[in-house]
């Protein structure tokens, strides 16, 4: 016996139903949870198939959405299976009497409603039926000893080797059925993917945007998304009443929970993207240990999505659109808001007065995780209050200028310094900020009309004397940076040291390391001899502090200082140094600096290829934070420019070009390996079959397509693939690609 599954053609989810056979094969009890609209029917159904053919079993469905007494849930049962028995006996005993001597697997749709029942139900039955399998659906677990917890994901959005995600096939697919004529057009497939990856990747709604499709282009229905609750309302007349429109689907989650759990749910859609345990609770209005059993709750419920591998929360677009609804029909939307501003305005200020010591990555890594609150943050601050605006970008000026987001950051500048209003105490450090932005651009023109505006609005600020010393500091620095950046080396000498004598009077040395490391660039410039005596002295600081931003970039000083004298072994330890302090930092600006000065070591002593590559891998991540080594000064892109001189000259413009594109496909893990990696080939070390396998992947062939060229099976290349990777000390077949075009394709070979 096989359950009937729908008529709808059954679309993708090949890893889930892997994934549960096993599961299946391992316990007599597994539970399918997911929100609402998940799809977890149908895959049971098509799960539940499968096991039983592949066992020879027969298989039941139990439908359990209707079923609202929980003393009912036998008799259910009895019915689902059906038995006809009309003897008045207990329903367990009946079900039991008709199981025993026949192995079976038992789909128990929505348990959810009458969670408790059919957890007490289902245990009976397996305690004495040990050849019976259950497969539950259900929005929190049975909780039963034994019990295996599938989470059942959205569809995947992720397109598959033909071109098509999961997501687009099902939304094609039920298009199709509501209109046979209906075709996506090849200028539509992006906007398909957009839909779906709009609708979280849900089925239900998927299918629900499908049925539009037959009035609605693509454009036109994703655009009409922010009153999905209202656009999403026609299903199938098959289904039952409360899957036939989105909101009725979420508001059966929303029934489901208790009074404090709705609260809580309210809440926690204010958030735009992932949230930790304290901003749920800041949200909330809880202590961080009252919020653990209301937020456990909606995890279980699967309201929210637990991220065990970073620790963090989140919720499905859909699921948050509901909740923020929901706020606003109960006036809550306000004092949520303030709430969520206050709690990052707090993060972003603890960033920048806990910066300098050796919890500076899991600051700079917290600020990433939370970018997405910190621009929602930011958007309510610039229309709830000048001040709060100014403050919260200059608390996030290591967000956006070490973080990488050095475009985003100067967008924000802009916008917060043309706010009306504004005190002259939060104004002044804006305008530090935004300086240093534009430097790290090469604006030197805004850069110094942003200085200058500083300079002359601090003696009207009501800074404290501690505050004040700082501010000077920073304007010495900046003003320092923009001299060096201007091509006048001497003059930002002078500025470098006054800022760097002023941190030390005032009793925050911390605040000198960055004029330090600069001031040993300036007299590097200036081919000074005693040009790395500031570089060490923020090395050696740096490190009695556990510092490690200002430590790879006084070790990236040192190396420029030693390059200028000619001693290519101390720049290139010195520059792998500062690379390896910086790794897993994800500074992207000090990275390209010291892949800039490890290709200028490769290039001198003749590992043009090298070199090249590595150009390219720095060229494409300048591009990417919106800066070039141009931005720091004539005298870096001189060196820059002999570089590639020299490299166009030896290797010749053609083989050069090359070169450089393969670079600039490594991405930033993949470029630093690369850079890190001996300076002699070690082709000796791989097989004739493999160097023929990773001369095919440099010509960018698929596994699959190298196994029909060599006339080898897909898993044969596989293991070629994960030797060659293991041999050369790689991780990527970007990687394997760059490799073999400066080691094999090469005329002047890597020695």
């Amino acid at each position: 016996m096989m359950i009937r599954e729908p008529r709808s053609a059954f679309v993708g989810r090949h890893r889930e139903l892997e994934a549960l056979q096993s599961l299946l094969d391992a316990s007599s009890l597994v539970t399918l949870t997911g929100v609402g609209g998940a799809g977890k029917t149908r895959l049971a159904m098509r799960a539940a198939n499968r096991y039983a053919e592949h066992e020879g079993v027969d298989c039941w469905f139990v439908p359990l959405e209707s079923v609202q007494d929980p003393q009912r849930v036998p008799l259910a049962v009895v019915r689902a299976l059906p038995l006809a028995d009309q003897s008045g006996r207990d329903p367990l005993e009946v079900v039991v009497a008709a199981l025993r001597d026949t192995p079976a697997i038992l789909v128990l749709d929505n348990c959810e409603q009458i969670i408790d029942a059919a957890a007490s139900f289902t245990d009976e039955l397996l305690l004495v039926l040990p050849q019976l399998t259950v497969l539950a659906t259900s929005r929190r677990p049975l909780e039963l000893d034994g019990e295996l917890v599938y989470p059942v994901p959205p569809l995947s959005l992720e397109a598959a080797s033909e071109g098509t995600s999961d997501a687009v096939s099902l939304l094609v697919a039920r298009a199709r059925a509501a209109d046979a004529a209906f075709e996506l057009g090849p200028t539509e497939e992006a906007s398909a993917a957009e839909l779906c990856r709009s609708l979280d990747g849900l089925p239900l709604a998927i299918e629900l945007a499908a049925t539009r499709l037959r009035t609605l282009s693509i454009a036109e229905l994703a655009s009409g998304l922010s009153s999905r609750f209202t656009l999403l309302r026609t299903g199938s007349r098959s289904a039952v009443g409360r899957q036939r429109t989105l909101r009725a689907v979420v508001d059966w989650s929303y029934e489901l929970c208790s009074p404090e759990q709705r609260e809580l749910w309210c809440a926690l859609a204010v958030f735009s993207g992932p949230f930790d345990l304290g901003a749920a609770a800041a949200v909330g209005g809880y202590t961080i240990k009252d919020v653990v059993d209301p937020l456990d709750e909606l995890v279980a419920q699967s309201v929210v999505e637990a991220d065990h591998e970073t620790g963090r929360f989140r919720m499905l677009e859909t699921i948050r659109g509901y909740g923020r609804e929901r706020a606003e029909e109960e006036g809550r939307s306000p004092v949520l808001t303030r709430r969520h501003l206050d709690h990052f305005a707090a993060v972003a200020a603890s960033s920048r007065v806990d910066w300098y010591g050796p919890g500076q990555t899991r600051v700079l890594a917290r600020l990433r995780a939370d970018r997405a609150e910190l621009q929602s943050a930011l958007t309510v601050a610039t229309a709830v209050d000048t001040d709060t605006a100014l403050a919260l970008f200059s608390d996030l000026c290591y967000h956006w200028a070490v973080g990488g987001f050095i475009p985003e950051g100067r967008g924000w500048a802009t916008r917060v310094l043309a706010l009306p209003g504004g005190s002259a105490t939060h104004r002044v450090p804006a305008l530090i900020n935004a300086a240093w932005l534009c430097l790290l651009q090469g604006d030197l023109d805004e850069a110094a009309a942003r200085l200058d505006e500083a300079d002359s609005q601090r003696k009207g600020a009501s800074f404290s004397a501690d505050r004040a010393a700082t501010i000077r500091v920073e304007i010495d620095r900046w003003r320092g940076t923009h001299a060096m950046f201007s091509g006048r080396p001497q003059d930002a000498v002078g500025q470098f040291e006054a800022s760097i004598r002023a941190a030390q009077e005032c009793g925050h040395p911390e605040e000198a390391l960055l004029a330090q490391f600069q001031l040993t660039t300036a007299l590097s410039h200036l081919r000074e001899p005693e040009a790395a005596r500031a570089g060490r002295d923020a090395l050696a600081y740096a490190e009695s502090a556990g510092e490690t931003w200002m430590r790879s970039h006084a070790l990236w000083s040192l190396g420029l200082a030693a390059f200028v004298e000619r001693d290519l072994d101390a720049a290139e330890r010195f520059a792998r140094q500062a690379i390896v302090t910086d790794r897993g930092f994800d500074d992207p600006v000090g990275e390209c600096l010291m892949l800039e000065v490890l290709s200028w070591v490769d290039a001198e002593r003749g590992l043009a290829d090298r070199a090249a590559i590595l150009l390219g891998a720095t060229d494409a991540r300048w591009r990417l934070i919106g800066s070039a080594i141009t931005v720091h000064g004539p005298q870096l892109a001189a060196h820059h420019d002999r570089c590639v001189d020299e490299l166009r000259r030896r290797l010749g413009p053609q083989r050069y070009d090359k070169l450089v594109g393969a670079g600039a496909h490594l991405d930033s893990d993949e470029a630093v390996a690369f850079a890190l990696e001996s300076k002699t080939t070690v082709a000796g070390g791989l097989s004739a079959r493999e160097r023929d396998v990773a001369m095919r992947i440099h010509r960018g062939m698929s596994n699959r397509e190298i196994a029909g060229e060599l006339v080898l099976s897909v898993r044969t290349v596989d293991t070629h693939v994960q030797r060659i990777l293991g041999k050369l000390g790689f991780s990527s077949r970007a990687q394997i690609a760059a490799w073999y075009e400066a080691t094999f394709a090469s005329t002047s070979p890597i020695t």
